[in-house]
């Protein structure tokens, strides 16, 4: 053979290992192309390709899922691998043992082939951050949620390293998986966050859409979220039709209908129901959604009053539970049938034997029997009939007495709001405008008598308290005054397309010297060309008092993050802190008119209350939600959404 014809086989064993990777889904036609590819490598002697394409028949069985002889193809692809030194190579092996193994539910397997995976990589830190994140996976799945979480942020940590943005998402979207898992939606949602910002970064709408849908189910743990669920909801499923991955369809309906159900909309949830469980018979979905699906169907029914309805679904999802398990019993089943026909036939002589005589008695006795029966559904259709007219006079009689409540409740919140504002209005007026006062004046008496009786640095001190009184002053009828053209309706709210890099920039500008005093670093994180439609002024004012909050409770040499993401329609803004934080009974009552929740800051700085409550007031005009993830001792972190750029 000469040279330049082995050349050409060697350039041709390439090109058909490309088309094996290339149509691995296709098995038929792949296991072709390696045919060829490993008979022109044995034929060339080319040994690291025997290997290659010994790998690809273990991938083509993996995508065929047929695990147990794709491990057989992976094992057998490693001792080539290692017989030729190839560390990259053998890795890969590993990584897919475990991936098989973890399929299979063998879960020590799995993780043994990951570390020995691991060992291998040593300075490749792409393909150990990978290993790690699925031994996390592999954890989680057996409820090991603290050695999943320890796993997940050991790759968290090497893809920060080494700056993988495509990774660090998928590590934040595993940690906000295993916290959801663990119940602790705040920190589920915080992480959610982080990876929706980073997959649209990369532009990965696959994880994207995942991403959202998964943040939707976090936010019904949150009673003020839940029309933010349902948009994060639709957000996703247009995703995923995009994608065109419309099997996702069922989850996306289950989702909403959950959250009608608790928004106490029980015929939409009952609707929502419906339509998911078509889409899971039309798409041929798994027997465990669909279990679920009829168990919540039931609740609803039963939420709603109609037990029957409830009863016929809840017998429904035993149904399908029963059915998960059936498969396994198929075979006993099938035997012990085939033993019970045979005794049938034997049995069914006998009994036809039997039957001639019995049949006169039997005819005269079903005869009474009908007489009977008639009888007593007669009865029985009287009595059901004179029950349903006591029923529906009784649900009349309580649909009117739970209007008239309803009407008296509504009255009652209304007047207790409005005593709730007057008093809101008296105690600043009273004590957190009056204490101010008290040191401007007690302060500028001192050293309109007796300045030549202090040292300099005293009236410089008695000069800087000053200051700070009179900003806070300030800043507290800012806030009065913008609170009391709201309530009298004088506030103009103009609303327009303007740069988020704008209105941070003149929100921190007028903090910053505030935060220097005690230290604290302000970071923004947000895209240069986001735009929000609103009123400059408005946003403005949330953002100055989220800040300003944030500085008051947090220490010195603290931390405070500013970052904005667009989500299709809305903006999203996040003010984090490294502060003290507050206790979840106070954080539900932050932005309540009626609410006693005053603190001190960390330097004792004072605070009425008011700005919160405003910034609920103008988030709500521009259409927007508001809320507070917050643990004491671990910081704060509030949540705002905002309407993005609208074209003209």
């Amino acid at each position: 053979m000469s040279l330049s014809e082995k050349a050409r086989n060697v350039q041709k064993t390439t090109i058909y290992l490309e088309l094996v990777n290339a149509t691995v889904k296709d098995s038929s036609l792949s296991n072709r192309y390696n045919k060829k590819a490993f008979e022109l490598a044995v034929a060339n002697k080319q040994l690291p390709e025997q290997a290659m394409s010994v790998y690809y028949s273990a991938r083509i069985l993996y995508t065929a899922r047929d695990f147990t002889e794709a491990i057989k193809k992976y094992q057998k692809a490693l001792e080539m691998y290692r017989q030729l030194n190839d560390t990259s190579g053998m890795t890969k092996c590993y990584r897919y043992i475990g991936i098989s193994n973890f399929n299979m539910s063998r879960s020590k397997e799995a993780i043994a082939s990951y570390l020995e995976g691991i060992k291998l990589a040593k300075r490749d830190l792409d393909y150990t951050a990978e290993l790690l994140g699925n031994i996390g996976l592999v954890h989680n799945e057996m409820d090991n949620v603290n050695e999943a979480i320890s796993y997940f942020r050991k790759a968290l940590s090497i893809n920060q390293s080494i700056h993988d943005t495509a990774s660090l998402a998928i590590d934040y979207d595993y940690l906000g998986a295993t916290y959801s898992r663990m119940k602790m939606p705040d920190s589920s949602l915080i992480n959610y966050h982080k990876a929706l910002y980073l997959f649209k970064k990369v532009r990965q709408d696959d994880r994207y859409a995942v991403s959202l849908s998964n943040m939707a189910w976090i936010l019904p743990n949150y009673p003020d979220s839940l029309n933010s669920a349902i948009n994060y909801f639709n957000l996703a499923w247009k995703k995923f039709q995009e994608l065109g991955w419309l099997h996702f369809e069922p989850n996306i309906q289950f989702g909403i209908a959950n959250i009608l159900g608790k928004q106490g909309k029980l015929d939409e949830s009952i609707s929502a129901y419906k339509k998911s469980i078509q889409l899971a018979n039309k798409f041929k979905r798994e027997l465990f959604l669909k279990k679920q699906l009829y168990q919540g169907l039931s609740e609803v029914y039963q939420k709603k009053g109609d037990y029957k309805h409830a009863l016929e679904y809840r017998i429904l999802s035993s149904q399908y539970n029963d059915s998960i398990t059936e498969k396994q019993k198929f075979d006993q089943i099938a035997n012990l049938e085939k033993q019970y026909e045979t005794e049938k036939k034997q049995n069914e002589i006998i009994r036809l034997q039997a039957k001639q005589d019995l049949t006169d008695v039997q005819l005269q006795k079903n005869r009474q029997l009908k007489i009977l029966g008639f009888v007593t559904a007669a009865l029985l259709l009287i009595f059901v009939f004179y029950v349903l007219i006591r029923y529906y006079d009784k649900i009349k009689l309580n649909q009117l007495l739970e209007q008239k409540n309803k009407t008296i409740e509504r009255s009652e919140n209304e007047l207790r709001v409005l005593n709730a504002s007057k008093n809101k209005f008296f105690s600043i007026i009273a004590h957190d405008l009056k204490n101010p006062f008290h040191t401007v004046m007690g302060y500028s008496w001192l050293l309109s008598n007796d300045y030549d009786h202090f040292t300099e640095d005293e009236r410089r001190k008695f000069a800087s308290d000053i200051h700070h009184s009179t900003n806070n002053i300030f800043r507290l009828l800012q806030n009065l005054l913008e609170w009391s053209r709201s309530q009298t309706g004088r506030l103009t709210f103009s609303p327009r397309n303007i740069e988020f890099k704008k209105i941070i920039e003149n929100s921190v500008s007028v903090l910053r010297s505030l935060a220097e005093q005690k230290n604290i670093e302000i970071k923004l994180e947000y895209d240069n060309d986001l735009i929000l439609f609103a009123d400059p002024l408005m946003i403005e004012t949330v953002l100055r008092n989220l800040i300003n909050n944030a500085i008051k409770f947090t220490p010195e040499n603290g931390l405070i993050e500013v970052s904005a993401i667009q989500i299709t329609d809305q903006i999203s803004i996040c003010v984090k802190d490294s502060g003290i934080g507050i206790s979840e009974e106070d954080a539900r009552n932050l932005f309540r008119i009626d609410s006693t929740v005053k603190r001190k800051g960390t330097n004792n700085e004072d605070g009425s209350g008011l700005g919160l409550i405003l910034c609920k007031e103008f988030v709500g005009k521009h259409n927007g939600t508001i809320w507070v993830n917050s643990s004491p001792e671990k910081g704060s972190s509030f949540f705002f959404t905002i309407p993005a750029k609208i074209s003209v």
